[in-house]
């Protein structure tokens, strides 16, 4: 990998400031007090000045170099400053990476904004009243019972195959493709990773909101955040994928998750809602494949080493991990020839490993 950046040397700041957080808390616990933030750009710092063991970071460089070959790059941030960056080959730390199904994290966001801003009514909103042409459809009745917070927690009920995904959106009308879906349980009973179903949720936003999602995203999120570069597909109908298609530079994904680990609050501005971070970021169900992991609300929910932690994911094993008690975001990209389960490990093995070291 190339690019690494390593300082030799930090600013006190940056060293007082470390060690006037270096505590432990949990997921639900109001983060430390900021001395900057990261919207014009990320603060770098040696990773002593963290708290992080630096030889730890070299053996993760070394096994991702070795054993690694299909990452792009990996970004680690602890209590706000960039510690780690690293690119492989020759690639551009300002070229837009695809976020995949992590994609379906900054939807569950939206949603909360929306929420806030009125845009929405509540969780318990009924999906079908959102879609009054399609209520002739010849459906299972307990189409009706659908809620968006079964979309965020992917219980809705509607089956999901494979070899559904090309003719979801390469129809003409991909909600309406997924909402003559047949049932196969009660909403809310069982997890059951649905992309089309998410895909809803962008629809249900331009519906509310009367703008695109990703131009509400523009206004309410990635302005806020110091986001300007982005592209987000859209499907046959221009309505942005809610549960993919979506491009964002890596230290631009580290200020996304460096957001949640804030609890939703960003210089002074609340974003996100808290108790909507709160309730996106605990499991609400059992969860299951890809990640087998637990879910909430379009997060994976898990523990790192212990650590209470969860993460955005993508095909390839693209991630953008949270743990809160470490007050540490990790990103990493990776090629999409296949689902690189087996980069998690980096964040308990090697980067939780560093701080605890």
């Amino acid at each position: 990998m190339n690019g690494l950046l390593w300082p030799q040397r930090a600013g006190d700041s940056a060293a007082v400031a470390s060690r006037a957080r270096e505590r432990s808390r949990g997921r639900g616990e109001p983060a430390p007090a900021r001395d900057y933030w990261p919207t014009e750009g990320w603060r770098v710092s040696a990773p002593e000045e963290q708290g992080m063991d630096a030889g730890r970071l070299f053996a993760m460089r070394r096994h991702i170099e070795g054993e690694l070959l299909h990452v792009r790059s990996v970004l680690i941030a602890r209590h706000g400053y960039l510690v780690y960056e690293a690119y492989a080959g020759e690639s551009d730390p300002d070229a837009l990476e695809g976020l995949h199904s992590m994609t379906k994290s900054v939807t569950s966001a939206l949603i909360g904004i929306a929420l806030k801003e009125g845009y929405l009514d509540a969780l318990d909103q009924r999906v079908m009243a959102l879609f009054p042409e399609y209520a002739a459809l010849d459906a299972d009745r307990r189409i009706e019972e659908i809620t968006i917070e079964h979309l965020l927690t992917m219980t809705s009920g509607l089956v999901w195959h494979d070899e559904y995904l090309h003719g979801w959106l390469s129809s003409d009308d991909p909600a309406r493709f997924t909402l003559k879906r047949p049932i196969a349980g009660e909403p809310g009973a069982g997890f059951n990773y649905n992309s089309s179903a998410v895909h809803l949720l962008s629809v249900i936003l331009t519906r509310s909101t009367g703008t695109s999602a990703l131009d509400f995203a523009d206004e309410h999120l990635f302005g806020p955040l110091g986001i300007s570069e982005r592209q987000w597909m859209a499907d046959s109908r221009g309505h942005h994928i809610g549960a993919g298609g979506l491009f964002l530079r890596p230290r631009d994904m580290a200020k996304f998750g460096y957001l949640y680990l804030n609890q939703g609050e960003w210089a002074e501005r609340q974003i996100v809602p808290p108790d909507f971070v709160r309730a996106s970021t605990r499991a609400q169900n059992a969860g299951g494949a890809p990640e087998n992991e637990r879910y909430g609300y379009l997060w994976w929910v898990t523990t790192v080493e212990g650590h209470a932690a969860y993460f955005a994911g993508g095909y390839g094993g693209q991630f953008i991990y949270v743990v809160p008690d470490v007050d540490a975001v990790v990103v990493m990209t990776s090629n999409a020839d296949r689902h690189h389960i087996e980069n998690r490990a980096i964040v308990g093995e090697y980067v939780v490993a560093a701080i605890e070291g």
